[in-house]
């Protein structure tokens, strides 16, 4: 780990891991993830000021949606990459996520198209997907010739992964290859994870998860593969990409859907990074890994590409 990591995971576990700091005896702090969330996004890096954002409101089979495409200056217009952020359902925008777009543009030689969902607990599961495949289908329509990746991360990661089966299963043509980053695939939480590393995720805690849960599946059985697609029928899905960190909460997601996705002999590839944060990749501008790993990305790409 390099020591711009371990200093910028360090602020991230101040910020939002307070109960980690309780001495014994003393009350644990409440969770303050949303007030965490609104500081970082206040600090959030902007791509730089050549970068091509442009907005996007339509409807496609009755349903609207919007978003914004983000560029660098000359990518290539037939290749696109859909991204969906993450947030838990409950907080983020195109605008936070510019600067990861850019750069995964720029890495990918591609058109980012950053997926604006409606967020929970205003708007619940499959709200987000009906959105999402309406985008698609608006996309596709448009740029019909252009190669199809998507991606997201943690929630994000989810909706990806729940957009990739509802493609399958509805018999639309397959995106090209996917790329999920830190997702939360199993809305549960019956992964291992969830309590070996609750102590060492500086970002993440048990009972955010479970309080974001409510929030997005509502009278939905969390165990639905809507909600969690790592129960879903995995069979002939496109080549999925999967990185996490090692002391995530959520690393078992990973690793159970990678296992699942070989078992019916599905393209996964998992790569376990050590002792990285959540979404990593945000803090590319400051740390080398998240440089490192939208590269290991754009690479994974061009190999289906």
């Amino acid at each position: 780990m390099s020591i711009r990591a371990w200093l910028v995971r360090r602020q991230i576990r101040k910020l939002f891991r307070r109960d980690l700091f309780a001495k014994p005896g003393e009350p644990v702090p409440e969770p303050n993830f949303m007030e965490a969330l609104t500081y970082s996004e206040a600090r959030m890096p902007k791509p730089p000021a050549s970068t091509e954002i442009e907005a996007l409101e339509a409807e496609h089979g009755g349903v609207a949606f919007k978003g914004e495409w983000v560029a660098e200056l000359g990518a290539r217009k037939d290749r696109i990459l859909f991204y969906s952020h993450g947030g838990g359902y409950v907080w983020g925008s195109p605008k936070v996520y510019r600067d990861l777009a850019w750069r995964l543009s720029k890495a990918c030689n591609a058109r980012v198209f950053l997926l604006d969902y409606s967020l929970a607990p205003s708007a619940k599961c499959p709200t987000q997907i009906n959105e999402g495949l309406a985008a698609i289908d608006y996309i596709r329509a448009a740029h019909p010739d252009a190669k199809f990746a998507m991606s997201g991360d943690s929630a994000g990661g989810n909706l990806t992964a729940a957009l990739m089966l509802a493609m399958r299963d509805s018999g639309r043509t397959p995106a090209d290859v996917i790329s999920l980053i830190s997702p939360w695939l199993d809305l549960t939480g019956s992964g291992d994870s969830i309590k070996t590393n609750s102590k060492r995720d500086v970002m993440l805690r048990p009972d955010g998860i479970a309080a974001a849960t409510v929030a997005y599946a509502g009278a939905t059985d969390p165990a639905d593969p809507q909600v969690s697609p790592l129960f879903a029928n995995l069979e002939n899905l496109p080549p999925v990409l999967m990185q996490v960190g090692s002391e995530e909460i959520l690393l078992d997601d990973s690793r159970r859907f990678h296992a699942a996705l070989q078992a019916v002999g599905g393209d996964s590839t998992l790569r376990v990074w050590n002792k990285m944060h959540h979404v990593w990749h945000m803090s590319a501008g400051i740390v080398p890994e998240g440089k490192k790993a939208i590269r290991e990305i754009a690479d994974f790409f061009e190999r289906h590409w």
